[in-house]
């Protein structure tokens, strides 16, 4: 293997050859340990130089940071949580409006077969909507809304008398 040291001073730098280590390898020089020395700093590693070192606090600020820039992400997004909501929300009225559709409609094809099946029901349609009446009967047709000023208003109620305990008995 072959060495070059690059000696500097005044003027351009040059170059000097080295002595060619034997085969054997790097020689390790005894060093005095470290519990042994008390005044002296322990050595460096030689895997890597001693460089600032992160808190864990760190990473949880950033670990949290990226968290809110994520979670914001999802609820403010075009598909976000509060579309999630709101469409979740137009779904719940939409089905309380088919249910009330399905419910009139069941209502309204009961009504049809009775038509045509019940001669009852055809004759009371026809007093109601049409106001025809049979020979002989008198028809009295009030004006809207008699009932609240024929009707007189409830008295207030008054509240229940509590029942007497029983007496005891020996």
């Amino acid at each position: 293997m072959r060495f070059e040291r690059i000696v500097g001073g005044q003027g351009p730098p040059r170059v000097t050859r080295g002595k060619k280590l034997p085969a054997g390898g790097r020689r390790e020089e005894a060093r005095p340990l470290p519990e042994l020395m008390p005044d002296t700093p322990a050595p460096a590693s030689g895997a890597r130089p001693d460089g600032r070192h992160v808190r864990p606090a760190s990473y949880v600020v950033i670990s949290l940071g990226f968290s809110f820039l994520v979670f914001g992400f999802f609820l403010l997004s075009p598909s976000g949580l509060l579309k999630v909501r709101k469409q979740r929300i137009q779904l719940a009225a939409m089905q309380a409006e088919v249910e009330k559709l399905y419910a009139e409609n069941l209502h309204l094809e009961e009504e049809v077969v009775a038509l045509k099946t019940d001669p009852k029901a055809v004759e009371k349609i026809a007093r109601e909507t049409l106001n025809l009446v049979k020979p002989g009967e008198v028809v009295l047709l009030l004006p809207e809304g008699w009932q609240a000023r024929v009707k007189p208003p409830a008295p207030p109620e008054a509240p229940a008398p509590t029942p007497a305990p029983a007496p005891l008995q020996r």
